[in-house]
């Protein structure tokens, strides 16, 4: 889960801010989304989330501070913005509110489109505050939506005509803990939102849902506001986790924002949910490969004073192989695996001892494009131990065990099945560059040394199975 909206900067956390942290990641809340709201907090928030692997920043001024905001502000806004950390998710919290009126109307109009103009300009989403005031917003959004703006309105409380008019200017809208107060009105609303429209947020520590309302809100209360949700679309809690996930991280731009700041071993897992009803913590998988190891030879040698080379592919052996996969965050997986060729077909004249055999040890690293989702794309790439490559038509005594380079391209389908696990099956093209340049070895065909360098190809198909009782089914 994404809390997409939440003040963890405020007074109301100084005291616990980190167990706050701790407590929302045990309870599946995968990243937290920090907005500020005045000139004396911008900092505040992105020192936050540098300071926090799972914290995320945006930076702007809320309507009832926007008596503050000057040229300077929004110099010191995009200074901050050029330089950006790339923490930095949106403008926000920015917009209009006529209900306290802490600033002249006409001053919180000044703002907020100049603010969105910053979005536009940075290529951000704008996080948009709306109370009391649809008319006024909904006309500057008309009126800035260039097809650049993307905006999402926060803690929606309007009605089905200004939902539709938000939806035609391309805007998001999320929900927090309004939604489960026994006296709300907006339960249509939810109903009618789009799936692939909306998220889910707290607005902590404010709109703290029902049965806790009346204290303190936090990020680790966001399933209250899922299981409302779910509720109210007659989904699973599941499905709503898995596309609310799935919306904040294409809206934010997540996805690039991770893998920039990728740490191989981080400890924060995202909660991964495949479809209803089936969402698993994927960490530690076994598998089996099967595949077919085509070997390319480049070679060149010296004739007469000239330089002349040829290329040459063997054809492809089946090969099979196990691997052990480690997920430490849900974008990565780091695969070990063993292969294994034996060519009982090949016959040779000069070495018939040889027993033909091929194998691999190799350690590979793969970034998974959309992992929340069940079909991923993904690619990679690592290091590869070659040994006993007598097989694929080169049987020289002299053919030593080497070092190489891999890189794969893939697609993976995750196939969950309660009580068992997930199951993931890979369809993988596997390249494996040998890093070794073999001088002066003979070939009988040429009949005369040559320098010869080496590619494997290898197209595969891979079954990886994550246990249940060590990847635990939510």
């Amino acid at each position: 889960m994404i809390d997409t909206h939440c003040h963890l900067d405020s007074q109301e956390f100084e005291i616990d801010r980190k167990e706050v942290i701790e407590r929302a990641l045990s309870n599946g809340v995968e990243y937290i989304i920090v907005p500020s709201i005045d000139t004396s907090n911008i900092e505040k928030v992105v020192n936050l989330a540098n300071e926090y692997e799972p914290i995320y920043c945006a930076v702007g001024i809320h309507p009832h501070n926007a008596n503050e905001y000057n040229s300077e502000v929004e110099h010191r806004l995009e200074l901050i913005l050029e330089h950006k950390s790339n923490k930095i998710v949106a403008i926000g919290e920015i917009g209009l509110d006529y209900y306290y009126n802490f600033a002249p109307k006409e001053v919180q109009l000044e703002i907020f489109r100049a603010q969105l103009k910053l979005a536009k300009k940075f290529q951000l989403p704008a996080i948009i505050h709306n109370r009391d005031s649809n008319d006024d917003l909904i006309k500057v959004l008309e009126e800035e939506q260039d097809g650049s703006l993307k905006f999402v309105l926060h803690c929606f409380s309007q009605n089905q005509d200004f939902l539709n008019r938000a939806l035609e200017l391309n805007g998001y809208v999320s929900f927090t803990g309004n939604i489960t107060f026994k006296n709300n009105k907006f339960s249509s609303i939810v109903a009618q939102v789009p799936d692939d429209r909306f998220f889910l947020e707290t607005d902590a520590p404010f709109m703290t849902p029902v049965p806790f309302r009346g204290k303190r809100n936090e990020p680790s209360l966001i399933k209250l506001v899922a299981e409302r949700v779910a509720e109210i679309k007659s989904l699973q809690i599941n499905k709503v986790i898995q596309m609310t996930t799935s919306n904040a991280k294409k809206f934010f731009n997540l996805f690039l924002v991770f893998l920039l700041l990728f740490v191989p071993f981080s400890l924060f897992s995202q909660e991964e949910d495949i479809e209803e009803g089936s969402s698993y913590k994927k960490v530690l998988g076994i598998g089996t490969n099967l595949g077919f190891n085509t070997l390319v030879v480049f070679q060149s040698w010296t004739e007469n004073l000239a330089k002349k080379e040829r290329n040459s592919a063997y054809e492809g052996k089946f090969f099979w192989g196990a691997n052990l996969n480690f997920s430490p965050i849900d974008f990565n997986i780091n695969r070990l695996e063993f292969t294994y060729t034996l060519d009982r077909r090949y016959t040779d004249t000069v070495y018939k001892d040889l027993s033909y055999i091929y194998r691999t040890l190799s350690f590979s690293s793969l970034f998974l494009i959309n992992p929340s989702m069940r079909v991923n794309f993904y690619g990679g790439g690592g290091l590869t131990y070659i040994f006993n490559s007598f097989n694929l038509g080169h049987p020289y005594r002299d053919f030593k065990s080497s070092l190489g380079a891999n890189f794969c391209v893939g697609f993976l389908i995750n196939i969950p099945i309660q009580g068992v696990g997930l199951f993931a099956i890979n369809g993988e093209w596997l390249m494996i560059f040998d890093l070794s340049n073999y001088k002066g070895i003979y070939d009988v065909e040429l009949k005369r040394n040559v320098d010869a360098y080496y590619y494997y190809s290898q197209p595969r198909l891979l079954v990886t199975w994550y246990p249940e009782f060590f990847n635990k089914l939510r």
